[in-house]
């Protein structure tokens, strides 16, 4: 698995809320989406970590329909607080945008951005290996 799939299933086991791991056609909301960030991949040795590990960035949205868009900036709210909260060990939340629309398919849903760092790719680690995915 790679680090953004663990993460997806460790959110998963919390929480009945939809995650998806990657880019999808179509979003069941309420959901959470993990992408990857820009940069995606640095030398680890750059942010002040070992030079045997490298740091990757990511993108977690908590989308929410845009229909209701107060009963969504509470959810979103709430959302935001569970990705900050239950960050599995080695990764990092470094900052959460406001809340804003945003369209995905030509339907506009209610989101708020979440930036991530994982910073536990080591050389020889399990995702280096697994090229079958």
């Amino acid at each position: 698995m790679t680090p953004w799939e663990d993460l997806a299933e460790h959110w998963r086991d919390l929480s009945d809320i939809q995650v998806y791991d990657t880019m999808t056609e179509q979003l069941d909301v309420p959901c959470l989406v993990l992408l990857p960030d820009e940069p995606w991949i640095e030398n680890g040795a750059a942010n002040g970590y070992s030079s045997q590990t490298d740091s990757e960035r990511y993108l977690a949205y908590a989308i929410a329909s845009a229909s209701t868009a107060g009963a969504a900036q509470r959810h979103l709210h709430i959302w935001s607080h569970f990705i900050i909260n239950n960050l599995p060990e080695g990764w990092d939340w470094e900052s959460t945008g406001a809340p804003a629309q945003r369209e995905h398919q030509g339907i506009t849903y209610m989101a708020v951005e979440s930036r991530l760092k994982f910073n536990a790719c080591t050389p020889g680690d399990p995702y280096e290996g697994d090229s079958s995915s």
